[in-house]
């Protein structure tokens, strides 16, 4: 069951932010004196690298009702190592977001993240490429003069953020500088077209009260309060800490812990910490123990908080524990002696189908949150769940299109190093005009598009489905959803080994498909794609929907693997109606048939 993430929203007592300091956890926030009209702001950071951990660059304009809201965000949620969260908030707190891949682990090393405010656009960089831009309506509206703020705090939506643990604690965003650019259209010295011009620039040598606070408030769905204690200059950083009431500021006196182990079908097998390590005792083999196995090898991660072992006679598929033993963090702590379970790698039977925001039906897997001992899950969605009696279109399967993973950012799924043809699927349940829901699409390292739109292509109440082919080379399948107006929606998944794809076991595994059309609806033309087990005679033919053929588009033999055929209803020298047109696939051993949908 999934719980609903509400926004967080900033409660206010006639306008003040709460300033009661009575919780649990210790945070901090850095924020200047003066405020800001447009601009180009830049920060160099390296964010806390915590689950349920947010660490934060962004403007905010202080108001006494949410009807002023104006703020622009870059927010590094601690559960993603490979995705960052950018923001712009309007009046009575709408939020535009937009969960931006990255192709560097962002917990490795410093990096520079920035945005430009014009009355025009808003862009966000990531070391000085632009990677994200908003032109709406709604960017005139964020006019408003905004304070520069940092925080680091653990809210309590955690299925935004991730499952908050104690042993996360204590930990430490890091900023090398920040720096702040007037908006001087035509003139200037940086930023796009040079129409910046650089103001200040403060490296964090010393503390400018000047220029800066340090705030003390909290607020309703944050679990700390701020110190200023816990905001830290030293050694030329701004060092903003999360720690418990009673050890503020910049120390460590927490041992480290063994969160979890898992193994690889070669026999590696990978640890994570709950905090950073010293390199020295995190690579020395002798800290690592399993009956029966050897060690050969341990390398730690450039985050410090992952070790991964090379062993040799482990058998991936059993399972046992592993000891860890003399383990220090950076700080000299030493770990106490832990034994933990391996988690091993067992994979499912294909095809993997996954009915994302429902239960368990007609072969669909339930849909479930994220966890390194699970097979799959999401990160960060919560659940849509429509009138069960509504009528989907174009599928069998109305009940898996009527659950959605309303707002789901990322989908894994555990899968040998192969091939697969990974099936999305989606319906519009909601809007019937466009421009209302539009998102990017990303597996693994494909993007497989950009600015989708769900209802322009198959309309209202309407099945739709993307099959691409992807290969995994690391055991997981990470499917990434970003949105760009409103929440992403997905209803299914499917997972099937390419034929053409050699499993880690040196099996081939075959099937034969046949996929949906796309575009679906068309007009004039449309792909069709399928899959042969096995050298085959195929046909491959339109119909309309009294049974008369309209087009044959295949009738010769064809090799094993993956097909595509084009069809444009223009070319068959007969005009086409709008309407619902059926297309077949036959061979010596398999035959299916597909609805598909012109609409002129």
């Amino acid at each position: 069951m999934r719980i609903v993430k509400i926004a967080p929203v900033i409660c206010f007592l006639f306008g003040m932010l709460f300033t009661i300091q009575g919780k649990e956890y210790k945070g901090a926030e850095y924020r200047t004196h003066d405020s800001f009209l447009y601009g180009r702001f830049e920060v160099n950071m390296k964010p806390a690298n915590r689950v349920g951990v947010i660490s934060s660059f962004f403007t905010y304009h202080e108001i006494s009702s949410t009807a002023e809201w104006n703020e622009i965000d870059i927010e590094n949620i601690g559960r993603y190592d490979d995705m960052i969260q950018f923001n712009t908030i309007t009046s009575r707190q709408i939020n535009h977001e937009r969960n931006e891949t990255i192709s560097f682990n962002q917990y490795d090393a410093f990096h520079t993240y920035a945005f430009e405010w014009t009355p025009d656009y808003i862009a966000w960089f990531i070391d000085d490429e632009e990677v994200y831009r908003q032109t709406g309506e709604h960017v005139q509206t964020v006019n408003r003069a905004q304070k520069i703020m940092m925080n680091i705090w653990n809210p309590e939506y955690e299925n935004w953020v991730g499952d908050w643990n104690d042993y996360s604690l204590p930990t430490f965003s890091q900023y090398d500088w920040v720096s702040y650019s007037t908006h001087t259209p035509g003139s200037g010295d940086n930023g796009t077209d040079n129409n910046f011009t650089s103001q200040w620039l403060d490296d964090f040598d010393s503390y400018d009260a000047t220029r800066w606070g340090k705030a003390t408030h909290t607020w309703q769905g944050n679990k700390c309060d701020f110190m200023t204690e816990n905001a830290v200059i030293k050694d030329g950083k701004l060092i903003l800490c999360l720690t418990d009431a009673t050890n503020l500021g910049y120390q460590d006196v927490a041992k480290p812990l063994l969160v979890w182990a898992k193994a690889f079908s070669n026999g590696n097998i990978e640890l994570k910490f709950s905090e950073e390590l010293d390199v020295s005792t995190a690579e020395s083999v002798s800290n690592y123990n399993i009956s029966g196995v050897t060690v050969l090898s341990a390398t730690l991660s450039n985050d410090l908080t992952m070790v991964m072992l090379s062993t040799e006679s482990y058998n991936p598929s059993v399972l046992v524990n592993i000891i860890v033993l003399n383990v220090t963090d950076i700080w000299g702590n030493t770990i106490t002696a832990a034994a933990k379970t391996i988690i091993t790698t067992v994979y499912p039977e294909f095809p993997i189908s996954i009915n994302i925001g429902g239960n368990a039906a007609l072969g669909y897997l339930a849909d479930q949150e994220w966890d390194e001992s699970l097979l799959y899950g999401y990160l960060d969605s919560g659940e849509g769940v429509w009138p069960s009696n509504t009528p989907i279109a174009n599928t069998d399967e109305d009940i898996i299109y009527t659950t959605d993973g309303k707002g789901t950012k990322k989908y894994l799924i555990k899968v040998p190093n192969q091939q697969y043809d990974v099936t999305l699927m989606f319906a519009e349940k909601y809007f019937a005009e466009s421009d209302k829901r539009i998102f990017d699409i990303k597996i693994e390292n494909d993007q497989i598009a950009e600015n989708f739109e769900i209802y322009p292509v198959a309309g209202k109440n309407t099945a739709y489905n993307i099959t691409s082919t992807i290969t995994v080379e690391d055991e997981l399948l990470e499917i990434y959803l970003s949105p760009q107006i409103d929440q992403v929606v997905l209803s299914g998944i499917k997972v099937n080994p390419n034929p053409t794809s050699v499993g880690s076991n040196g099996t081939q595994l075959n099937k034969f498909e046949l996929y949906q059309n796309y575009p679906n609806p068309f007009n004039p033309s449309t792909e069709i794609g399928y899959r042969l087990q096995s050298r085959s005679n195929v046909k491959l033919k339109i119909y309309d929907i009294l049974g008369n053929e309209i087009a044959t588009l295949v009738n010769q033999t064809v090799e094993t693997g993956n097909h595509r055929v084009s069809f444009d209803q223009s070319s068959i020298g007969s005009e086409m109606v709008s309407g619902v047109y059926f297309y077949q696939l036959q061979t010596e051993n398999f035959i299916d048939t597909k609805k598909m949908l012109l609409l002129k």
